[in-house]
């Protein structure tokens, strides 16, 4: 079952576009990414998929609910997606691991370790927690 679907979505700014007719489908339980040089779109589909730009045509559905298209939109803090951005997200210096524990600090340290695994084992990267950033 498709959990996101992005169809034919056109965002523009100003007399150009920034998207045209950008379509795909993410499955459940897979792992997606957007890879393109700068300037060709990526950031604006993440931001139109979370509802911070409006579209000028097309349609997004999560979980088969329509969010997004021309005339109606479902508001960013009523979609329940976020987005992390991957530079400066990480310590450079430090594990994979290392910076989920970081960011667990409130929990007694005794319980960091079991948390990072446990995230690690739920996103598919429980072989990965001794990596360092730039190794992923």
């Amino acid at each position: 079952m498709a959990v996101l679907e992005v169809r034919g979505i056109r965002c523009g700014y100003g007399a150009g576009f920034a998207l045209d007719g950008v379509s795909f489908t993410v499955e459940a339980g897979r792992i997606a990414s957007l890879l393109g040089p700068s300037g060709c779109g990526k950031t604006t589909t993440l931001r139109a998929v979370l509802g911070f730009e409006r579209l000028d045509a097309g349609e997004i559905r999560v979980d088969g609910e329509t969010l997004s298209t021309a005339s109606s939109t479902v508001a960013p803090e009523r979609r329940r997606i976020g987005m992390v951005f991957q530079d400066r997200a990480l310590f450079p210096h430090l594990t994979v691991d290392d910076n989920i524990r970081i960011g667990a600090r409130q929990l007694p340290a005794s319980e960091r370790a079991q948390v990072a695994s446990d995230l690690l084992r739920a996103v598919g990267l429980a072989d990965f927690g001794a990596r360092y950033p730039h190794e992923l």
